[in-house]
């Protein structure tokens, strides 16, 4: 056998090798991870409640407007009652507190907001009537936005979820951005653990994504379990590697 021919034979013997190791690390790797069954984007959220039913006369902000604590959001106008001596009388008595400012002498009530966030879920417009009690609004609160996502897992698998395991999160343009397990609960159905993980990610609280992590956007979410096998350390320094270059 000429040296060229050993070259060759060598050559492909490690090729293969090495093919044969990277596919066994890329196998092993896939076993410790869990893809969603579901996942979207939740927030805190405060809803804006009339206290007193009314006539809305001035709505200060629209839906989709970022408010501060503290804005006035709408003013009503309670309907006054008739006393004794036949004389109009305000429904209301004055309070000045953290949800509304009432103003007896104009018979109105103006609602403040409890937290600076992005006004949505509008119930109430100028001109319209208000029940006591009913909602007007809902501020979502800026920088409260995370993910829960619900996977079907093993009992074996279930015992490999750790608080602080990375998970990808898909967004809806094809973007995958890291998050982290905050808190795990469970239910089981037909022998399978039925597990719903609350996932927190800096890139959801990002206001540059509030048009991706509105709550209730859909996301897919991959959940890396523990590795108790002889290759975890191999495989986390591939992915690990593959990470810095760019490639996951």
């Amino acid at each position: 056998m000429t040296w060229s021919n050993r070259f060759r034979l060598y050559g492909g013997i490690v090729l293969v090798i090495a093919l044969v190791a990277a596919l066994t690390l890329v196998f092993n790797q896939r076993r410790s991870q869990a893809l969603s069954l579901t996942a979207h984007v939740v927030a805190d959220q405060v809803t804006v409640g009339a206290q007193f039913g009314g006539v809305v006369v001035d709505q200060k902000v629209a839906a989709g407007e970022t408010v501060d604590k503290g804005d006035s959001l709408y003013t009503v106008v309670v309907p006054r009652t008739v006393g004794n001596t036949g004389e109009a009388v305000a429904a209301v008595a004055p309070v000045r507190n953290a949800a509304y400012v009432v103003d007896p002498k104009k018979s109105t009530v103006t609602y403040r907001a409890l937290t600076t966030g992005v006004l949505t879920d509008v119930r109430s417009n100028e001109g319209g009537f208000v029940q006591s009690g009913a909602p007007l609004a809902t501020i979502t609160a800026v920088g409260s936005q995370y993910a829960v996502a619900e996977f079907r897992l093993s009992p074996r698998d279930y015992g490999r979820v750790e608080t602080g395991a990375h998970v990808d999160l898909l967004l809806p343009d094809n973007r995958t951005v890291a998050g982290e397990v905050r808190d795990v609960s469970v239910t089981t159905d037909g022998g399978l653990a039925l597990t719903k993980v609350t996932i927190s990610s800096r890139a959801l609280r990002d206001p540059a994504n509030s048009k991706l992590t509105a709550p209730g956007t859909p996301l897919s979410a991959t959940l890396s379990l523990r590795d108790d096998g002889p290759l975890a350390g191999p495989t986390d320094a591939m992915v690990d590697f593959l990470r810095k270059i760019g490639l996951r």
